[in-house]
C-alpha cells in the first residue's frame, strides 16, 4: 500500500521482460529509437524508396519519380507502422509487408518497379547498417561526457600527489590528476577509432552478382547505381559480397565496441579500488540509502553498475562479431534473428557509460587519507637511494636497499633523513617525487582535445 496522500508510481515498466526496457528505460529512450523493431521498419522503408529513386531513374523513367514519394518514409507514423505489422500478420514475411505498404501508397505504374530486383538482405543489410551507425554516433555521445568529466577531474587535481601502487604493494607516487588524465585520454582514442569508421553496404541480388538486373537491363551502369543508393545512403559501397552481406564489417565496429566496455570495466574496477582505499569518497545524498542495515555507507553503486552493465555488453558483443563471421554458401537466416538483439548489446553499453558518468561527477578527493598514506610509506624511496648509490659506483646498491626496506614499511620523513644522511639534496627527492606527472597530464589532455575536436 502507498503512504496516504502520496501519488503511486507507473507501473507500466513492472513487466517488462528486460530492465532496458523496465527498470532503465527512462535513461535509454534514444538507444532504444535506434534499435526498436519501429526503427528497423523505418530504414526498410528508406532503403526502398531511395533504391527506387535511382532504379527509376537508370532505367529511364525519371519523369516517374515524385519527390513527395519521400513522405511515405519522412511522414511515417504510429498508425502506418501498425499498419505494417497487420500486413505482415498475414504476409509473414517483414519485409514483404514493408513491400505492400510501400506499394498502396504509389501509383499503379510505379508499383512493379518497387523493390526491382533486390533480395531482403539487399534491403535489410542497409538498415541494420544504419541503426547499427546511428547506435555508434549515441555511443560517442555519451562517451563525450564521460571524456569531459574525466578531463576536469585531471585539470582540477594535476599536481594532487598520491602513492603509486604497482601490484597492490606501494610504488613511485603518481597524481590523480594524471591518472583520470590517461582514462579521458584512452577513452578518446576509442571515440575517435569509432568516429573513423563506417559499416559496408550493398545491392547485389540473390547471390551477390547483380544476376535479376543484368538479365533485364543490360545496359545500365549497375555498379555506379547500387554505388550512388549504398552512399546516398552514409554507408560504404562493396561489390564483394554473398546474398548475406559478410559480416566482417559488423565484427570490426562490433570488437572495437567490445574494447571500450573492457575500458570502461578497467575504470569502474579501479575507481572502486580508490574509494576502498580512502582516496576518493561520494557526495551524500541526504534522501538516498546506502545500506538497508548500516546507514554510514555511501556505496559507490554507480561504478558497480556501470560494471555489471559493460560487462554484459562486452559479453554479448563478442558474441555477435564471432556470430556475423560465419554463413552458410551463400545465405543461411541464423543471423538476422541475431541482428535484432543487437541493440541490446548498445543499450547496456550506453547504460553503463550514463552510470559511470554520473558516478564521476560525484567523486569527491579525500586529501587527508592521500597526505597520510605518502606520509607513512616512504620506502618507495629506495628505488631513488639505489640508483644514486649505483651511480655513484656501488655495484651493490639494488642489494643494499633491498636489505633496508624490503617488507618494511618506513615513513615519507624517515626515509628523507636517510637520503640526506647519505648526501641525496632536496632538490633531487623534490624531482624525484614530483617525477613529470604535470606535464605528462597536461600532455594527455591536450591530446584529448584533438582527438575529440
Amino acid at each position: 500500500m502507498g503512504q496516504k496522500g502520496m501519488k503511486p508510481l507507473s507501473s507500466e515498466n513492472l513487466f517488462n521482460l528486460s530492465p532496458l526496457d523496465g527498470r532503465y528505460a527512462s535513461d535509454l529512450q534514444d538507444i532504444q529509437k535506434m534499435f526498436s523493431e519501429s526503427r528497423l521498419i523505418r530504414e526498410r522503408i528508406h532503403v526502398e524508396l531511395v533504391y527506387l529513386k535511382a532504379f527509376l531513374q537508370a532505367t529511364g523513367r525519371a519523369g516517374w519519380w515524385h519527390a513527395d514519394f519521400m513522405a511515405i518514409y519522412t511522414d511515417l507514423s504510429k498508425t502506418d507502422l501498425d499498419y505494417v505489422k497487420e500486413i505482415e500478420s498475414h504476409t509473414k514475411h517483414d519485409v514483404a509487408a514493408v513491400i505492400e505498404f510501400i506499394k498502396a501508397q504509389l501509383p499503379e505504374e510505379v508499383q512493379p518497379y518497387v523493390h526491382f530486383g533486390l533480395t531482403s538482405e539487399d534491403v535489410n543489410n542497409l538498415a541494420h547498417g544504419l541503426m547499427i551507425k546511428g547506435s555508434r554516433d549515441i555511443l560517442i555521445t555519451h562517451l563525450k561526457t564521460l571524456i569531459d568529466e574525466l578531463s576536469q577531474l585531471a585539470k582540477d587535481n594535476r599536481d594532487r600527489r598520491m602513492i603509486g601502487r604497482t601490484h597492490g604493494e606501494v610504488a613511485t607516487p603518481t597524481t590523480l590528476g594524471k591518472e583520470f588524465a590517461l582514462y579521458a585520454l584512452r577513452f578518446a582514442r576509442m571515440s575517435a577509432e569509432l568516429r573513423s569508421m563506417n559499416i559496408q553496404g550493398k545491392i547485389l541480388g540473390a547471390t551477390g552478382n547483380l544476376n535479376a538486373w543484368m538479365g533485364t537491363y543490360p545496359k545500365v551502369d549497375w555498379f555506379e547505381v547500387t554505388h550512388e543508393v549504398v552512399e546516398e545512403l552514409g554507408l560504404e559501397h562493396t561489390l564483394f559480397s554473398l546474398q548475406i552481406m559478410p559480416g566482417d564489417t559488423y565484427a570490426v565496429m562490433l570488437d572495437a565496441v567490445k574494447r571500450l566496455s573492457g575500458l570502461l570495466v578497467d575504470y569502474d574496477q579501479n575507481i572502486w579500488t580508490y574509494f576502498m582505499l580512502g582516496y576518493l569518497y561520494q557526495k551524500a545524498d541526504a534522501s538516498s540509502i546506502g545500506s538497508s542495515t548500516m546507514p554510514h555507507k555511501i556505496n559507490p553503486i554507480k561504478f558497480e553498475n556501470s560494471e555489471g552493465n559493460a560487462q554484459i555488453a562486452e559479453s554479448s558483443l563478442t558474441f555477435f562479431s564471432q556470430k556475423f563471421m560465419k554463413t552458410r554458401l551463400q545465405r543461411d537466416l541464423t543471423d538476422s534473428t541475431v541482428k535484432r538483439n543487437i541493440g541490446t548489446a548498445f543499450g547496456h553499453l550506453v547504460l553503463a557509460l550514463i552510470s559511470a558518468t554520473r558516478g564521476t561527477r560525484d567523486i569527491l578527493i579525500h586529501d587527508i587519507k592521500l597526505d597520510e598514506d605518502l606520509a607513512n610509506n616512504g620506502q618507495f624511496f629506495s628505488e631513488l637511494v639505489q640508483l644514486v648509490e649505483r651511480d655513484r659506483g656501488a655495484s651493490d646498491g639494488y642489494d643494499h636497499l633491498k636489505k633496508q626496506t624490503r617488507g618494511k614499511r618506513l615513513s615519507y620523513s624517515e626515509m628523507v633523513v636517510m637520503m640526506t644522511e647519505a648526501g641525496i639534496e632536496a632538490e633531487t627527492i623534490e624531482a624525484y617525487v614530483k617525477g613529470m606527472t604535470g606535464e605528462i597530464c597536461d600532455k594527455a589532455l591536450e591530446e584529448v582535445v584533438r582527438l575529440t575536436a
